[in-house]
């Protein structure tokens, strides 16, 4: 439960951190200025092309998240407590092995796309290198976290 737990958690803060210089409400046309304009402030020799690459795989990467948290919400594993202030979410344990793995191999999904995403970013010059060297040690480590819980389902 622990390391759902902890997965959960750095999946939540890996998106909030990974979002804040993508999140905006205008229209898709003033959301893309600003959004370059962004980028450009941080990095001014970065192209529309490498925008428009991160900004799709930023969409991609919360396409997974979105999903993830579906599969936890159908699984009872994480409730959603304006419906039910009350309801309690249900034990990891209590999950089938075929529940567990599907959850593990979203989130090993998503921990792929997340490495994905920061070596764009880093690439582009959006992030500095102790940053991103930080970001991929923490990455790696929660992903292998998930392939060894992965192995320790098909060992019992």
């Amino acid at each position: 439960m622990k390391k759902i737990m902890i997965t959960a958690l750095s999946i939540g803060i890996v998106m909030g951190l990974s979002t804040i210089a993508f999140a905006n409400t205008g229209t898709k046309t003033e959301i893309y200025k600003e959004e370059l304009a962004h980028f450009k402030s941080i990095n001014p020799s970065i192209t529309s092309s490498e925008v428009d690459s991160l900004m799709k795989q930023r969409e991609q990467l919360d396409a997974l998240h979105k999903q993830l948290d579906e599969l936890e919400l159908s699984y009872g594993i994480r409730v959603d407590n304006t419906k039910d202030p009350n309801e309690e979410p249900e034990h990891l344990d209590d999950l089938t092995t075929a529940q567990r793995e599907n959850c593990l191999q979203l989130s090993l999904k998503i921990w792929d796309e997340e490495l994905k995403f920061l070596d764009a970013q880093y690439k582009a010059g959006l992030i500095k290198e102790d940053i991103y060297r930080t970001n991929k040690k923490n990455f790696q480590y929660f992903k292998d976290e998930n392939v060894k819980e992965k192995n320790q389902l098909h060992t019992n």
